[in-house]
């Protein structure tokens, strides 16, 4: 996909715009951009940067998606994992450094995305699997939650990984300050409260569903502008110490390339291709569940270069790594938003907010936005699908264990890389013994099934060996020992067959093996024959020399092998039973 293509094609939205749609993505973007300014002053801290780089997180990435991305309901800013992230990584640098480290990563993610995204690298998401995909989320929310908690109680908290900030959390517990841990607290129970019983209320009310549940999502709003208001008019923070947003610059984001030395850059490669990876595959699921429910689909190329574009626009204009954010993107879709101007339209909006409102936000306490930061992450935790996993598929669960067990012990930047190759070994270890078994045709059918689990017709001169994997390098010596212990258990056998119904590639180490098969079974008088081959199979076969020297022959069906080569009845036997009159 080249950029000039890709540029076009994104601006097909354009010129199918209606006028129609205008007055609808307008309250769509007013209603995220309400939800869009306090969530984006938390993710600032949680990020460990200043509260208005969080801004300048949702301003131009915002405007860069829409014209790059492909989902209309997709909205991209700051989020919580790429956030922890960022942390993770500008945290062990000095204070002076922080800042363009973040903005380094954001445009490095940005390039590695907006290049897989021209390269045509959507299928990357397919290499990390939903088990592994979850568990890595709620270890993150575990350290996300435990990393705002020194916000709450007002305590130092050190460290980056759970084996290292429990026990500071506990050693430091003492020294909490009472006010801040009441209004955490009460920002969360709060939150609780609102979501849990607050539709019921409404709907008593007479408001329609839909509406009460747009109000519901808002309710974040409510308890930050209540918690604000009384620490400002009570003096919460001189009388009881009660930490703050403080004075935040209302200026907007400017173009800025972040300067440093080559050897800075080098050192944030990893971490930039991990973010770049943890914020495709977050945007992706969500763009690809929001457009389900709305008939359409997602583009993963075309969602690498917008989010890649959204991220180089957030690294020039001094913000950090973004993504697509389920929370603001679920409004979009409940809202009806019709098209991807909602976030020009969003980003404008904060903008104006940027200019206008932020001195009126200098009393908002840190301990409602860790609050609010601890209270998303609940929904983020995800331990009953760990345990379905568990239930259906041991070896999924494994990875998926060693995910979040990596994400806690060894940090958020590699726990999701360590379980995609957890996921890739367990993966190589199962097919390294492709599931072989010995197949007999079912009684008065032209079915075959396994001969341990049914009561099949079988020959001692004839023996079907069912395979159900592609064979390649890793399984192919396998094979070759399944076969000689055939050999070996079955000595009248004259015919083999392998029935390759779910056979759909052999590579050229397999098909080396299948030509040892071949003349190890010649040695034995045994006749090789082949059935069920999928036609691309087939066909690269005829390209080698293998049909050339295979001693027995290729069957269009596993019915078909048989017949041709049962062997004939002994009528003999039954000549001296029948009588002539």
């Amino acid at each position: 996909m080249s950029l000039r293509t890709a540029i076009y094609n994104n601006y097909e939205w354009l010129n199918g715009y209606r006028r129609g749609y205008l007055i609808g993505d307008f309250i769509s973007a007013v209603i995220l951009s309400v939800l869009l300014i306090p969530q984006s002053l938390a993710y600032a801290l949680l990020a460990g940067l200043p509260p208005q780089v969080g801004l300048y997180a949702a301003i131009f990435p915002s405007i860069a998606y829409a014209f790059f991305g492909s989902s209309r309901f997709l909205a991209v800013g700051p989020v919580a994992i790429t956030s922890l992230m960022t942390m993770a990584v500008i945290s062990q640098m000095p204070e002076e450094l922080r800042l363009i480290s973040a903005a380094m990563l954001a445009i490095m993610a940005g390039g590695f995305l907006a290049v897989f995204g021209l390269l045509r690298g959507g299928s990357l998401a397919t290499f990390f699997s939903r088990p592994v995909v979850s568990a890595y989320i709620t270890g993150a929310a575990i350290l996300i939650i435990l990393s705002q908690i020194k916000y709450i109680l007002q305590i130092e908290i050190e460290g980056r990984r759970f084996a290292e900030m429990v026990p500071s959390l506990i050693s430091n517990f003492s020294d909490a300050l009472l006010m801040p841990s009441l209004i955490g607290v009460g920002t969360i129970l709060s939150l609780y409260v609102l979501n849990r019983y607050c539709l019921r209320w409404l709907r008593l009310a007479g408001l329609k569903k839909r509406h009460a549940r747009l109000i519901i999502k808002l309710s974040p709003i409510l308890v930050i502008a209540v918690a604000t208001v009384a620490t400002a008019t009570l003096g919460l923070e001189q009388k009881h110490g009660v930490a703050t947003v403080g004075n935040i610059p209302a200026n907007l984001p400017h173009f800025v390339f972040p300067l440093s030395d080559l050897g800075h850059w080098k050192s944030l490669i990893v971490s930039a291709l991990l973010i770049s990876l943890v914020g495709f595959v977050d945007s992706v699921s969500i763009g690809q569940t929001l457009a389900a429910r709305n008939r359409t689909r997602v583009d993963p190329n075309k969602e690498l270069l917008g989010v890649g574009v959204a991220n180089i626009a957030a690294g020039l204009t001094g913000a950090y790594p973004v993504a697509g954010s389920l929370s603001r993107s679920a409004i979009n879709y409940s809202t009806g938003a019709k098209s991807p101007l909602v976030g020009v339209m969003t980003a404008v909006i904060v903008a104006i907010a940027v200019l206008t409102i932020l001195p009126f936000l200098k009393s908002m306490p840190l301990a409602t936005l860790a609050g609010l930061i601890i209270y998303s992450c609940f929904s983020l935790l995800n331990f009953k699908e760990i345990w379905q996993t568990w239930c259906y598929s041991k070896a999924d669960a494994w990875t998926a264990i060693g995910a979040f067990c990596a994400v806690l012990l060894v940090g958020i930047q590699y726990g999701v890389l360590i379980g995609t190759i957890l996921s890739m070994v367990f993966h190589i270890r199962l097919t390294l013994k492709p599931h072989t078994v010995e197949v007999g045709r079912f009684l008065g059918t032209e079915h075959y099934r396994d001969a341990d689990l049914y009561t099949v017709e079988e020959f001692d001169e004839v023996k079907t060996l069912r395979i159900d994997e592609s064979l390649y390098f890793a399984n192919a010596r396998f094979l070759e020992d399944t076969i000689a212990k055939l050999v070996v258990k079955y000595p009248k056998m004259e015919n083999l067959v392998l029935m390759c119904p779910a056979v759909n590639r052999i590579d050229a180490s397999a098909l080396e093996s299948l030509l040892v098969i071949n003349a190890r079974l010649d040695e034995h008088d045994i006749k090789l024959h082949l059935s069920e081959l999928h036609a691309l199979v087939r066909e690269r076969l005829h390209r080698s020399t293998f049909l050339e020297k295979l001693t027995g022959e290729i069957f269009f069906t596993q019915h078909e092998a048989i017949e041709a080569l049962r062997p004939e009845p002994d009528w003999s036997q039954f000549s001296d039973h029948i009588d002539i009159h």
